[in-house]
């Protein structure tokens, strides 16, 4: 064929034959020589190749528009599909300016200029209307002398770019895939369409407002995680006015306006970390606030985005209401669907960069990694932004310690002064919650480590150290964070005077005024060993009223017991005067038991089978060789009473004070309980049993509990243990009946 045809390419000669001879407008051969005349007139110059081909009918290669051959023929073409003149000479200068685009980015293809050869091919093969070029077609008459990759990656680029294309020619043909047919047509198609959209009618303005409102709908993206961690969120603040100056974490993120680039933050967002309603009204809490902005390539991106959702709702504003073939019609479809996904994207990675005060003060800005997780974490999580979530230890905001919140000549702080500092101060990093660094400098007190004082109206000052701040002191502004070593307690907790609560207080099991005098001076330092190291605490000083008081309600609650001569006083008011040099404090004393108070166990406190109170504590301290206090003997008695091993004669029971106790009188009850054959007995029934027969009854406890309902069954018990046995065994035995008693 190529032999037959030469020096004239077949499929040229064919087109013009097969197709060109159907248009009445096109004089068969004397119209294809005069074409052909044409066209070698003026390629003749500089077209080198082999063949006469489509190369022969394009302009120079150093000249713009469309040569005189195709001229020609674009004047016999000149009514399209739908009966309307087309201007194809117009069209095709455009579509071959595309082709030279694309023979710039694949050189391979420049010699044989096979992209501009191509549209032309194109242009021959879709007429008459309706007719259309496959591709191995157009590859054979276009890509004479040129490489097939690449013109096989050129025709798939100039797919993607051409206006006038059929877009049915590409149904069911992937991104990597050449389409089975190609025709030109003198309909736009929808990437023209859209292309003119984005060009003429979608302005710049309405990209911006376009992309606003999508930030506003990208809110999870932006500000996801944020809520949950305290900070207070700020989407597209229209001023810093809008950002409050306060001691809570702020999180906001600026709008288009704002755009910023790394370690160059604009006049806008300085703003915002400089000022509150105006420039005379600069912001105190400045390292409390974080601002995301979008960086200026990230903001093309963005706006690029925008542009190209609108351009799509253009096109399909313009296609709504006329007939569309369902082709066009479902990748319309598919054009908008994903340029609404690719929006919020955009967006996402376009906040790429973050502005706050750094630790010199200065305002800084830089960038964040691409990642697709919110960004507020993902800010958070970058160690440049200095953000810290955990908890602050109380230990670090005392002096010496990381944040060196205090100056030398401080003793004492305001304890919102302590807690603002972190909004404040910008060597210190950013805390979420501020509410955090308040309740730790709380927690602080109640570990002993700051002293709580609120000086009252009445001009009389509250003190709180190792305890609980009461409500009326934990929000109050004037409350003040006192070291312990400049600190005098106005009250002082009971409960820190029991044995084993203050390191160092007690010694050797007991405690006396003097020492709790020296030890609550105001000069006393305690070392606590850990592990390895040591803790030096220093003990405020305290009021010896309230040292006095405390040690009262100690004794008063039971906490402590108070020994002075012949007073001994535990869980029962202390007498006026009895705390003085010689008082001393002992641990709670151990409650006896019942079976401890009966005649046969205390025979000295009995006669004619009754005994009292008073007769009580004489025997017991009597036995013990102290003093032992009368709330100790009270409780005894009325467990004896509670569990029916003694009985009141008489009276009203318990009394509350020892001048009374002589008349409590008691005894043994009566029996009450019987057997199961109706005979009466005045004791427990008494049996001797090994470990495994007392195992066994305690199995059958719940029958004897059924057997017994309503009344009371107790069980008297005594362990004995072989002569011979060590006294470390013995001591064993005896604590753990004794715990065994207690629980």
């Amino acid at each position: 064929r190529f032999l037959e045809s030469f020096p004239f390419h077949p499929d040229l000669t064919d087109v013009f034959y097969s197709k060109w001879t159907q248009l009445p407008a096109f004089q068969r051969t004397r119209g294809i020589l005069r074409t052909l005349a044409t066209a070698l007139r003026s390629a003749r110059q500089w077209d080198a190749s082999p063949l006469v081909g489509p190369a022969a009918l394009l302009a120079a290669p150093d000249e713009t528009g469309v040569s005189e051959a195709v001229k020609d023929l674009a004047n016999v073409v000149d009514t399209g599909s739908d009966g309307k003149p087309t201007d194809w000479a117009r069209l095709l200068e455009g579509e071959l300016a595309k082709a030279k685009e694309i023979q710039n980015k694949f050189p391979a293809l420049a010699p044989s200029r096979a992209s501009e050869q191509a549209v032309i091919a194109t242009f021959l093969h879709s007429q008459p209307v309706g007719s259309k070029a496959n591709t191995p077609e157009l590859q054979r008459l276009a890509g004479s002398g040129a490489d097939g990759i690449e013109l096989t990656k050129a025709l798939r680029r100039w797919r993607e770019i051409s206006w006038f294309l059929d877009d049915e020619d590409a149904r069911g043909v992937g991104d990597q895939e050449l389409p089975k047919s190609w025709r030109l047509g003198n309909r736009p198609n929808l990437k023209q369409m859209h292309d003119e959209a984005c060009r003429e009618r979608v302005t710049g303005d309405a990209v911006d407002a376009a992309l606003t409102n999508a930030i506003r709908q990208a809110r999870n993206s932006l500000t996801g995680g944020a809520g949950p961690t305290g900070a207070k969120v700020h989407l597209l603040p229209a001023s810093p006015a809008d950002v409050q100056d306060d001691d809570q974490f702020h999180f906001a993120i600026l709008g288009l306006e704002a755009a910023s680039e790394s370690g160059r933050p604009n006049a806008l967002t300085k703003r915002y970390l400089a000022e509150t309603t105006g420039p005379k009204r600069p912001r105190v809490n400045r390292n409390a606030l974080v601002l995301a902005v979008p960086s200026k390539d990230g903001l093309d991106v963005m706006r690029a985005s925008a542009r190209t959702l609108l351009g799509w709702e253009d096109v399909d504003a313009q296609l709504r209401e006329q007939p569309v073939d369902s082709l066009r019609r479902e990748r319309l479809r598919r054009e908008l669907e994903g340029a609404r996904g690719r929006l919020p994207q955009a967006i996402r990675q376009g906040y790429a960069v973050v502005v706050s005060v750094g630790e010199d003060g200065e305002v800084h800005a830089f960038r964040l990694a691409a990642a697709a997780g919110p960004l507020f974490i993902e800010i958070k999580n970058d160690e440049r932004a200095r953000i810290k979530e955990t908890a602050v230890d109380a230990e670090a905001l005392l002096p010496g310690g990381p944040f060196d919140l205090w100056r030398d000549d401080e003793d004492a702080r305001f304890v919102k002064d302590l807690a603002n500092a972190f909004t404040r101060d910008p060597r210190l990093p950013k805390v979420l919650n501020a509410g955090v660094v308040h309740d730790t400098v709380l927690q602080g007190v109640e570990r002993g480590l700051i002293v709580a004082r609120l000086a009252r109206p009445d001009g009389s000052v509250r003190t709180w150290w190792r305890m609980r701040v009461a409500e009326e002191g934990r929000q109050d502004p004037t409350l003040e964070a006192v070291l312990p070593q400049h600190a005098v307690l106005s009250h002082l907790s009971y409960e820190l005077l029991a044995p084993d609560a203050l390191p160092g207080l007690w010694q050797e099991q007991r405690l006396t005024l003097a020492h709790a005098k020296r030890y609550f001076s105001g000069t006393h330092t305690v070392t606590i060993r850990h592990d390895g190291w040591e803790e030096h605490q220093a003990i405020p000083g305290c009021e010896m009223a309230a040292l006095e008081a405390a040690l009262t309600t100690a004794v008063e609650t039971g906490t402590v017991w108070l020994v002075n001569g012949p007073t001994s006083c535990w869980n029962e008011v202390v007498p006026t005067h009895a705390l003085d040099g010689d008082a001393e404090l002992l641990p709670a004393p151990p409650v006896p038991a019942p079976q401890e108070l009966t005649p046969k166990a205390l025979p000295g406190a009995w006669a004619d089978g009754e005994t009292n109170g008073a007769a009580i504590v004489r025997a017991l301290s009597q036995e013990h060789g102290k003093a032992m206090p009368w709330g100790m003997v009270r409780e005894a008695l009325k467990d004896a009473v509670r569990s029916r091993w003694l009985e009141t004669v008489g009276g009203d029971g318990a009394v509350a004070d020892y001048d009374q106790a002589g008349g409590w009188r008691l005894r043994v009850p009566a029996a009450t309980a019987k057997t199961g054959s109706g005979a009466t007995v005045s004791q427990p029934a008494n049996l001797e049993l090994d470990a495994l027969q007392l195992q066994t009854l305690a199995e059958e406890i719940p029958t004897l509990l059924d057997i017994t309902a309503g009344y009371d069954l107790r069980f008297q018990v005594g362990v004995s243990l072989s002569e011979d046995a060590p006294e470390s065994m013995r001591k064993k035995v005896a604590d753990m009946l004794k715990q065994a008693r207690q629980d």
